[in-house]
């Protein structure tokens, strides 16, 4: 009976061996045949989808799963971590950004883009407010040797910090040159200094508590970014393409002289009227010289009678419209009526080049500038072959009723 029950037990193991192993095979087969639901080609299709359609968060994190799958060429990946660190620039993530263009240096020092990854990487460091890093990439990366260190004399010291006259003078010439001049005596300069080494010392607390890192500030700080190179990008075209000579300026005068006129003039005196039956009362009144007298001249085109009446634009054009002596009225103005006699009317008197040359002088190069300006935006525009789309949210909604 034992030995049956052995046997039996032998049996059944081995029967339970036979199965593991078969199920084994079987998994096995079928595992081997069958293909995967999420390749990789279709990982990298979906990042490169999100990107082009400016879902710039979540192309990255793909481009990261991407990464991670591992399997890539080095020459590939290296140019992944290059789009990607562009992606992360975009997003003002520039920690992330450095990472990923470090990756693509170290996978492929000598690629295609090289330049332009050298010129995001000083970029990133310099957004993340690392100006010395930054100094030393721009030096390494563009075999600058530094210059050797001068012997000038210290302005400022801000702990371990110090500031010399060079950094300051720097500061200074960066000014506007009206705000230059006021800094002439010594007294205006060190006040100067005083509140330049405030504002560093704020920006250097504002840092350790992280707002440097805040995405809005670092928004604002790429689109100042742009304001001051679109500047002197325009600076430069107006330099190269506007000229002018005394004979233009002669002649935007000669087609502009009303604008340089001294404007028509006059001078009143006024009642008010409780009411318009009065009328011809109050004509009289003013007639005897009565009327309160209105000591500032009233210029033409203006709509200020004075500071007690107010504006009135009709006002002002029924007066012109009259001779000295001449009762105006009754006008309505501010839901009072008033009347008025003119005093005094001076006509518009025509003013000399001369007297106005540097206002014409200014106000040609200010029409040419703008010209200038507008055609190398339409100029740029043009080679982009840009097509505008944007449609205002008003006329979809007046489309759709």
């Amino acid at each position: 009976m034992k030995n049956k029950l052995k046997i039996i037990s032998v049996i059944i193991i081995l029967l339970i061996v036979s199965g593991l192993f078969l199920a084994g095979n079987f998994t096995g087969h079928v595992n081997n045949n069958q293909k995967p639901a999420w390749t990789d080609k279709m990982q990298l299709e979906y990042a490169n989808t999100l990107l082009s359609k400016g879902l710039y968060a979540n192309a990255a994190q793909e481009f990261e799963a991407y990464i991670r799958r591992g399997g890539i060429d080095s020459k590939d990946l290296a140019s992944i971590c290059n789009k990607l660190g562009n992606i992360y620039m975009d997003l003002k993530e520039y920690e992330k950004a450095l990472a990923s263009f470090y990756k693509s240096e170290l996978l492929d020092p000598n690629p295609e883009y090289k330049q332009d990854l050298n010129q995001k990487i000083v970029s990133a460091l310099e957004s993340l407010g690392l100006s010395q890093q930054a100094q030393y990439e721009l030096e390494s990366r563009t075999s600058i040797k530094p210059a050797v260190q001068s012997n000038e004399k210290i302005a400022v010291r801000i702990g371990k910090r110090e500031i010399t006259n060079d950094e300051i003078d720097m500061v200074i010439n960066r000014l506007p040159e009206q705000v230059r001049k006021g800094l002439n005596s010594n007294d205006a300069k060190l006040k100067f200094i005083r509140e330049y080494v405030a504002t560093e010392v704020l920006y250097e607390k504002g840092k350790k508590l992280g707002l440097d890192k805040d995405i809005k500030i670092r928004g604002a700080v790429e689109d100042f970014k742009k304001q001051l190179v679109l500047q002197e990008l325009l600076g430069e075209e107006i330099r190269k393409e506007l000229k002018t000579t005394p004979e233009d300026i002669l002649l935007y005068y000669k087609a502009n002289k009303d604008k340089y006129s001294i404007p028509a003039m006059a001078k009143v005196s006024f009642l008010e009227l409780s009411d318009p039956a009065k009328s011809e009362e109050v004509s009289v009144q003013l007639r005897n010289g009565k009327g309160k007298r209105i000591e500032q001249w009233i210029q033409k085109g203006s709509t200020l009678i004075s500071q007690d009446i107010g504006e009135s634009k009709e006002a002002v054009d029924s007066i012109f419209k009259q001779e000295k002596g001449t009762l105006v009225g009754p006008l309505k103005i501010k839901d009072k009526l008033y009347m008025f006699i003119i005093n005094e009317k001076e006509p518009e008197k025509e003013r000399a080049f001369e007297e106005v040359k540097d206002r014409v002088e200014g106000e040609y190069r200010e029409q040419k500038e703008q010209q200038i300006v507008q055609s190398f935006l339409n100029k740029a525009l043009e080679q982009q072959e840009v097509e505008i789309l944007y449609q205002p949210k008003i006329e979809n909604e007046k489309a759709k009723k």
